[in-house]
């Protein structure tokens, strides 16, 4: 599909906005400790301490990316190591509305090394009271595909950089509307992926304080009719981490954010 006539004389700017992305499919199946999947139980050692809220409830694991599992892995993030995620089983999956980067009620970690030895990985996780309906129901192998995405829709500089802005200010919100409907058809930044540009139900919550420094999709979970997988009423869940803390491997920045319909 063309650009929307209006957009056109921003052709190059959006072309240059190209990011490489990974694809995320999804298999419901059993999985091994080390592979990559959404739900099920994580790699984890006997000697850790399991994450948790300060308060001392568990949290409820999500996904884990096995990097030695990528082929075409994306510049700057890990080629080696188990990145998880984990969040709360509470009636909002852990987000905090306040500061979405305070990682009390989610918790992002990173294992660089594996450990080989078995009888080292724990095997009895903690119960968790499953009172509340979790996104994630079925445990779900994954897979990644390599792809290349010019900037979403959604994307908080997206109105910016194509001067739709100029639109809102006006409040011509009908042509604006119409712009974004065919430009949502190009450019929706829709599926579970690793890097690219993320999709949202509602709006880009890095548009306001500091949260523009994080310029970087970690991992974003769409709701998956497939996979069971469903955020609220047809939600999405993002992570975000900056440019910079991503290539020094500091996972204790996150931007975690989930919205729906």
């Amino acid at each position: 599909m063309e650009l929307p006539h209006q957009l056109k004389p921003f052709a190059e700017d959006l072309e240059n906005t190209k990011e490489p992305s990974l694809i995320v499919d999804g298999r419901i199946q059993k999985t091994g400790p080390l592979e990559s999947k959404f739900g099920g139980h994580p790699y984890w050692l006997k000697g850790d301490p399991y994450p948790a809220t300060q308060n001392g409830e568990p949290l409820r694991f999500l996904a884990q990316i096995n990097f030695n599992e990528i082929e075409s892995p994306l510049p700057e993030y890990p080629t080696e190591g188990i990145l998880q995620f984990f969040v709360a089983d509470d009636d909002v999956y852990g987000l905090n509305f306040d500061d979405m980067t305070i990682q009390d009620t989610f918790r992002v970690v990173y294992h660089e090394t594996i450990e080989t030895n078995e009888s080292k990985w724990m095997t009895d996780f903690p119960a968790i009271k499953d009172d509340n309906y979790f996104p994630i129901e079925k445990e779900c192998a994954l897979t990644f595909k390599r792809s290349e995405e010019i900037m979403s829709a959604n994307d908080y500089r997206f109105n910016a950089l194509t001067k739709l802005n100029v639109l809102l200010e006006k409040e011509d919100y009908d042509q604006y509307d119409e712009i974004m409907d065919q430009y949502y058809e190009l450019a929706s930044g829709q599926g579970s992926k690793i890097g690219g540009y993320p999709f949202f139900t509602q709006e880009d919550p890095r548009a306001y304080g500091d949260y523009p420094s994080y310029d970087t999709l970690l991992l974003q979970i769409d709701t998956d009719d497939d996979l069971d997988i469903m955020w609220g009423d047809g939600g999405v869940a993002n992570f975000f981490i900056s440019s910079d803390d991503l290539k020094k491997r500091d996972f204790s920045k996150v931007l975690y954010n989930w919205d729906c319909h």
